[in-house]
């Protein structure tokens, strides 16, 4: 009998692993794990979710405190930090048959989840930031899509004297990170960099296009008076869709919203452009599920958090499917550009063509074991320049001290 009783045990025997989120759409969450047990009845996931805002600290708390998740969501600014103090493990090393999801994987996303040549995730979602115009405006007042930021000035002035007073809303809030990822994401429209090879800041230059596109911020917005500041990405939603602006600079998903038909009056005016400028680049960003090195210790909980991030990020990209089918969340798998459930779901509001002409052309940002706590001091210094505050000049050469500064502090000389 008490064998008997051993072996159903041995039979039944489970892992049990955690998984860290961010707490967005977290009944979907919830569901895809649910599908995930129903199909792995020898793996128990337990959830734990935290504001977006709480979520990197408590991360850090956990780690810092012996009780890390087994798998978590990371950021592609996190990462640098989060790696190099060995808080998590490589794919190659955890579960190496899944770096071959790598290729189908758009080139700055696979970039955004590598840290010295070591792959450390799968992608959970990815996105562009995007120029967004309202297309029903443009038509009215016979303006074409701008290709260059003198274009958008130039269409702008044209609103105004039409009676538009401000037709570049604008998402102003140095808290949160998009507002420096928007920055470079339209510098690199301009075909610019933020710094070279060797980690040097270039945007102190007043002859690089970071410097130049600075001026034309401050300009639009104190100069020439056609920039509408808002706080956070659902002011631009809603003040978009009072039809007194024409422009703005988000993640691609807001257009979605934007579109979105049972909540929104002009629902459908909204299009993607190409980020202006010369070179049409723009920032692409990846956020995904990587496995702490504490899970990856032990032989049963590894294995079990690499069929988990598989299901979630790999196989046939069901999860990833169903995210960008139903809620609009962009994503890092090429092959989603072919899935007819996508193509169905994000025709209703985006130009399919346009975006996979963007995604071709994203690039990654730079991110190093400083680059968040940098962001965080830069941010205001791009904010008080925009305002007239401080001259480009300032901003930029404050920014870039610093910049030297971390980076002299974390490698040296």
């Amino acid at each position: 009998m008490v064998l008997v009783l051993a072996l159903l045990s041995i039979g039944f025997a489970q892992t049990d692993i955690n998984f860290a989120v961010w707490n967005y759409s977290l009944d979907t969450v919830q569901d895809n794990i649910a599908k995930f047990e129903e199909a792995h009845p020898d793996i128990d996931v337990s959830l734990s979710d935290y504001t977006w805002p709480d979520f990197h600290d408590t991360m850090v708390l956990r780690f810092r405190g012996g009780n890390a998740p087994d798998v978590l969501y990371v950021g592609q600014d996190w990462l640098p930090a989060w790696a190099s103090a060995g808080w998590l493990t490589p794919l190659s090393e955890a579960c190496p048959d899944l770096t071959k999801y790598n290729q189908d994987a758009a080139d700055y996303a696979v970039s955004d989840m590598t840290y010295q040549d070591q792959v450390y995730g799968l992608p959970y979602y990815a996105d562009t930031i995007s120029f967004l115009y309202n297309a029903q405006v443009l038509e009215e007042h016979d303006i074409p899509v701008p290709e260059t930021w003198e274009d958008v000035l130039q269409a702008s002035l044209q609103l105004k004297e039409a009676g538009m007073e401000k037709p570049f809303v604008y998402e102003y809030n140095q808290e949160l990170p998009n507002f420096y990822d928007a920055f470079v994401a339209q510098v690199y429209g301009r075909g610019g960099d933020m710094f070279d090879e060797d980690l040097n800041p270039l945007f102190d230059d007043p002859e690089s296009n970071a410097f130049k596109h600075l001026q034309w911020l401050q300009e639009a917005n104190t100069e020439h008076g056609i920039v509408q500041l808002v706080p956070h990405e659902t002011d631009v939603i809603r003040t978009m869709n009072t039809g007194e602006h024409a422009f703005t600079v988000v993640y691609n998903y807001v257009l979605a919203a934007m579109n979105e038909e049972a909540t929104q009056p002009l629902a459908g005016d909204f299009a993607l452009a190409l980020m202006p400028g010369e070179a049409h680049q723009t920032l692409g960003f990846a956020k995904f599920y990587s496995i702490s090195s504490a899970a990856a210790s032990d032989p049963e909980k590894r294995e079990a958090a690499c069929e988990f991030i598989e299901y979630m990020g790999g196989g046939d990209y069901q999860v990833a499917t169903r995210w960008a089918a139903e809620k609009g969340l962009g994503f890092a798998q090429l092959p989603l550009f072919e899935d007819p459930a996508v193509i169905d779901s994000w025709n209703d509001w985006v130009d399919m063509d346009v975006l996979r002409q963007q995604v071709a052309t994203a690039r990654s940002g730079t991110w190093t074991e400083w680059t968040s706590i940098w962001s965080a001091y830069f941010r205001p210094l791009l904010a008080q320049a925009m305002a007239g505050q401080m001259s480009v000049e300032e901003a930029m050469n404050l920014g870039a001290e610093k910049w030297l500064e971390y980076r002299e502090m974390v490698r040296g000389g």
